[in-house]
């Protein structure tokens, strides 16, 4: 094995981030087909933001997808479904 390879790759927060909402609609919808589910959440999501660039100004802080209280409220059902797992 080279050198190379044992070099750790490091995850931009943003991808991170993007990435556990997917999963975790994802996980929540259970649709059939997670490359199918993937396009149309992805396009969602950029056109989502393309109509918050047109109401929020520069300045303003990014905003998440979802809000505190929804993400509070995912991470509470997938701990009641992994507890009855």
């Amino acid at each position: 094995m080279s050198t190379d390879s044992k070099q750790r790759i490091q995850v931009p927060e943003a991808l991170r981030e993007v990435l556990l909402e997917f999963s975790i609609a994802y996980l929540l919808e259970q649709p059939g087909d997670v490359v199918d589910y993937a396009v149309q959440y992805f396009n969602k999501l950029q056109s989502n933001r393309q109509a918050a660039a047109n109401f929020y100004r520069p300045d303003s802080p990014e905003s998440s997808i979802m809000s505190q209280e929804e993400e509070d409220q995912v991470f509470a059902r997938i701990h009641q479904n992994v507890s009855q797992s």
